[in-house]
C-alpha cells in the first residue's frame, strides 16, 4: 500500500502536521475499536487499517515526526501519549527497548568516631557479580545459540489481553531482547556472571561526617540493553563517643571536678582524641564555665585546620562525706558566716 493510501485511510494530508496525525488516528482508533463495536466485525477491519496507517506514517516520518510528537502538549487520552499507543498495539519506532544505567548499590560502613575525625583508610568486601569466564558473559553453553524468546516471540514485550487490546510491557523472560540462551552454560546457569566478593580500597577523609557519601563510579548494577552500570555508593555512619559530641566542627565535651579542685584550683588532665591535655584550672571556676582547646575539634576539610574542643565545667557536691570531710566543711561555713557579719 502507498504512502498515499495510508493518509487517505486516516482522511489526512499528505501535508499534515504531526499533531493532526495524531489527533485523527486517535479519533479514529477510538470510534472502531474491536471493544466498542463487539457486533460489527467491518470496525474491526477498519480498527486494522487505521493501525497499520498510522504505524506506517510513523516509520516514514522518522524521528524527527516521533520527537515532535513527544514534544507535543495537549488534554492527554488516558494520561499519557505512550500509554495511548502500548493501549491500541502502536509502538513508537526505537521505543520498545532503550538504554538505561543500571541501579546504584549502597554499602552501609560503619565507623569509630575517632576514625572520622581523624580519617581513616580501610578495605570493604561487596557480593558482586562478575562475567562468566568460561561462557565470556554470554550464557551460552560451548556450540549452542540463542532462541526466540517463546514469550513475546521474539519482539522483547508482552502482548495479550481481549479482541485487538494489546498491552506491551517489557517481557521479563528475555529483559527485552527478544532472545534467549537456547542451551545454558552449565558454569553460571546460563546467567553469564556468577556472584563473587569484590574489594575496594577506601580513603576516609578526617572530618567525615555521619551520613556522609563515598561514591564509586561505575560500580553499580548493570545497565539494561547495554546501558551504563551504576554506582557504588558506601554511606558512613559514625558510631556514638561516650565522652564527645559534634557540634559543627566542634568537638564538645563535659568534665566533672570536685568542689575542692573548683575552690582551690590548679592543674587537671583533659581527655582529647589524642590522648591528654593538662589545663590550669582557676580558682573559685564555677559550673558552666567553658575553656576551648584550639585545634583539638574537627578539620572543616582536606587540608583545612582542625576546629576547638569545647569543655564545659561540671562542678560536683559530693552525696556522702567522711568525719573528716565533714568537719572541714562545717569549719568553712563557719569561717564564711563569721565574714558576713
Amino acid at each position: 500500500m502507498s504512502a498515499l493510501n495510508y493518509y487517505q485511510i486516516l482522511g489526512i494530508s499528505p501535508r499534515a502536521g504531526w499533531q493532526e496525525i495524531r489527533r485523527r488516528y486517535r479519533a479514529l482508533a477510538w470510534e472502531y475499536h474491536p471493544d466498542r463495536n463487539p457486533d460489527d466485525p467491518e470496525a474491526a477491519d477498519r480498527f486494522r487499517l487505521v493501525a497499520e496507517a498510522y504505524e506506517a506514517i510513523q516509520g516514514t516520518r522518522g524521528s524527527r515526526a516521533c520527537q515532535a510528537a513527544q514534544n507535543y502538549r495537549q488534554p492527554r487520552f488516558y494520561g499519557d501519549e505512550d500509554f495511548f499507543e502500548e493501549f491500541f498495539g502502536i509502538c513508537r519506532p526505537g521505543a520498545a527497548l532503550q538504554q538505561s544505567p543500571g541501579p546504584a548499590f549502597r554499602y552501609d560502613l560503619q565507623v569509630t568516631f575517632a576514625a572520622a575525625i581523624r580519617g581513616m583508610v580501610t578495605v570493604i568486601q561487596v557480593p558482586r557479580t562478575s562475567s562468566c569466564g568460561h561462557c565470556r558473559g554470554t550464557g551460552l553453553a560451548p556450540g549452542s545459540g540463542y532462541q526466540s524468546c517463546p514469550d513475546c516471540q521474539g519482539r522483547g514485550r508482552r502482548f495479550g489481553g481481549p479482541g485487538l487490546l494489546r498491552f506491551g510491557p517489557v517481557c521479563d523472560r528475555c529483559r527485552g531482547r527478544g532472545q534467549i540462551v537456547a542451551q545454558a552454560c552449565g558454569y553460571c546457569d546460563g546467567q553469564g556472571y556468577y556472584g563473587a566478593l569484590r574489594q575496594y580500597r577506601l580513603q576516609i577523609p578526617p572530618g567525615t561526617r555521619d551520613g556522609a557519601c563515598l561514591r564509586i563510579p561505575g560500580e553499580g548494577g548493570e545497565g539494561f540493553y547495554n546501558g551504563p552500570p551504576g554506582d557504588l555508593e558506601v554511606v558512613i555512619q559514625v558510631e556514638p563517643h561516650e565522652f564527645f559530641t559534634r557540634v559543627g566542627n566542634d568537638l564538645y565535651c563535659q568534665v566533672k571536678i570536685s568542689f575542692a579542685e573548683a575552690a582551690l584550683g590548679g592543674p587537671i588532665r583533659i581527655p582529647t582524641l589524642e590522648g591528654y591535655q593538662t589545663l590550669d584550672l582557676p580558682r573559685g571556676t564555677q559550673t558552666g564555665r567553658i575553656f576551648r582547646f584550639p585545634g583539638a575539634g574537627a578539620p572543616a576539610g582536606p587540608h583545612r585546620p582542625a576546629s576547638d574542643q569545647v569543655m564545659e565545667v561540671v562542678v560536683t557536691t559530693p552525696e556522702y562525706l567522711s568525719p573528716r570531710q565533714k568537719e572541714i566543711l562545717e569549719e568553712m561555713a563557719r569561717l564564711d558566716q563569721a565574714g558576713n557579719e
